[in-house]
């Protein structure tokens, strides 16, 4: 039976092995949260139905990878050998097509050390569930709440009528039972209270009651203390097979008593640009004074000790350099910034400013001061070098090459790790939109030319040799584009990350 266990949480590879929503009435999803407590902190329930449209559109997604076929027969040989010879098609598949939900019983088993963490399906096909038993030979441990208990290697489950059970110890798999069968437990409307407004027919719903883990976890005092986190309600995600790709779509729900300054991102839907460059992850952010301003009010709240002498500290800065922190930088921050990330560290921003000129006149001010600021931070010997007439740019070098360029150029603030990328950026780079994109950070990316990427770099380190001259590559040439957002508002945070697979 654990060989079981461990085929049914492989159904993410045997769809692959060509094997293809999953039931709709409520009852099985019903019946399998059932073995929960009323406030189970944190439950997944996975769609086995390989016949129903989220494996068919995943067996398509993975056709589109060179050697899909010989992957896929050799994954279902691998894993039919590991279930003791039992056959995918007619011993386990009969069994299947019902959500298995794995979840937490309590929170310390999502917060501390706690194994506390239970397993139930509702078998399609009783008759097919007890031969299936039955071919395992089990040993029986006893009954408990009409269910009948056993025991195969470290594995304790129970079988009660159609329904399954899996739990780490016999205690918490009869306390699952004796849940099931009395009337306060977790249940299927909760479970999709949690995920209201995300996709239905989903291949994995994961619902987590995040105010009960804060409660219940003493290290999450302080962080309590910021309204937005003591706000937090509950978080639903889900992971959805589609024709062109993949979606996960989340949501984070809070109790909507929230002002748009205790929000950690800005509140609408207008959607920032991202600078796109190959093989790098572009990134987007409206208003990036509000989240610094929201870093600011949750340090208050935190450590109200340490924002004093932070508060203090920017007030000398401000007097020493004549000029003001919140006023003349920060403040200037609240339009767009686009930005791009390099896998080795490499980076350029583009940040939209609300005054150019006064800016220019600000960095001007506080230039001499940054080498001291960045050896205070830890930096190292760092020089400053300052733009000559007609130039722009600004960089601050330390001894090993290393560097930071900024500097404005027409009405934005450039910032980059060397003066190519802040040339490209000067010389107009344009930031592009992010497809379907809302809220006010956004993310894309190539996934090819970052997989890609990824291997050139980081294959040699892990023993892989030089992955490109394997043609290892070809098998990244289906993957699409990255796009990711996020949006916030008094009741939720709300967001979507797309994998295209083309």
């Amino acid at each position: 039976m654990r060989r079981f266990l461990s085929a049914i949480l492989a159904l993410a590879l045997l769809a692959l092995a060509g094997c293809g929503g999953g039931d709709d009435s409520g009852s099985p999803l019903d019946s399998a949260l059932s073995v929960l407590p009323k406030g189970t902190p944190f439950a997944v329930a996975i769609d086995t139905n390989v016949d129903g449209d989220q494996y068919k559109a995943l067996d398509k997604l993975i056709d589109r990878f060179p050697f899909s076929g010989q992957i896929k027969g050799s994954l279902q040989r691998q894993l039919e050998q590991s279930s003791g010879g039992l056959s995918f098609n007619d011993d386990i598949k009969p069994v299947l097509g019902n959500p298995i939900v794995v979840g937490a019983s309590k929170p310390d088993a999502v917060t501390g050390d706690s194994n506390a963490i239970v397993a139930a399906i509702q078998a399609k096909d009783k008759d097919k569930l007890d031969d299936l038993v039955k071919s395992q030979k089990p040993a029986k441990t006893g009954e408990a709440s009409g269910a009948t208990l056993y025991k195969d290697g470290d594995t304790v489950f129970a079988v009660k009528d159609d329904l399954v059970v899996f739990a780490n110890d016999e205690a918490d798999l009869k306390a699952a039972l004796a849940r099931a069968d009395g009337d306060s437990h977790f249940d299927e409307d909760a479970f999709n209270e949690g995920l209201d407004g995300l996709p239905d027919g989903a291949l994995a719903r994961i619902y987590t009651d995040v105010e009960a883990l804060l409660k219940s976890d003493p290290s999450t005092a302080d962080a309590r203390r910021v309204k937005w986190i003591a706000a937090l309600r509950d978080v639903g995600a889900t992971v959805t097979a589609k024709e062109n790709g993949v979606d996960i779509d989340f949501r984070a729900k809070t109790d909507g008593n929230l002002s748009d300054e205790d929000l950690p991102i800005a509140p609408g839907d207008e959607a920032p640009p991202v600078i796109k460059r190959p093989g790098e992850i572009g990134l987007g952010i409206r208003d990036l004074a509000h989240i610094v301003h929201f870093g600011e009010n949750a340090g208050q709240s935190i450590d109200p000790s340490g924002f004093g002498q932070y508060e203090q500290a920017k007030k000398t800065i401000d007097r020493q350099l004549g000029v003001s922190l919140d006023k003349d930088l920060i403040a200037q921050l609240d339009g767009n910034v686009s930005a791009t990330v390099a896998l080795d560290g490499g980076f350029g921003v583009r940040a939209d400013l609300k005054d150019p000129q006064a800016f220019e006149r600000t960095l001007a001010k506080v230039a001499d001061v940054l080498p001291s600021f960045a050896e205070g931070a830890g930096f190292g010997t760092v020089g400053l070098s300052k733009p000559k007439a007609g130039q722009k740019f600004y960089a601050l070098a330390r001894p090993d090459g290393s560097a930071v360029v900024f500097g404005v150029v027409g009405n934005a603030l450039v910032v980059a790790n060397d003066s190519r990328r802040a040339a490209a950026l000067a010389a107009g780079q344009a930031p592009a939109d992010v497809p379907g994109a809302r809220g006010s950070v956004t993310l894309s990316a190539d996934a090819e030319q970052l997989v890609n990427r990824l291997l050139s770099q980081y294959g040699p380190a892990l023993g892989l040799g030089d992955l490109g001259s394997l043609g290892v590559g070809m098998f990244a040439r289906p993957l699409g584009d990255l796009n990711g957002w996020m949006s916030a508002s008094s009741d939720q945070l709300t967001g979507k990350l797309t994998l295209g697979v083309e």
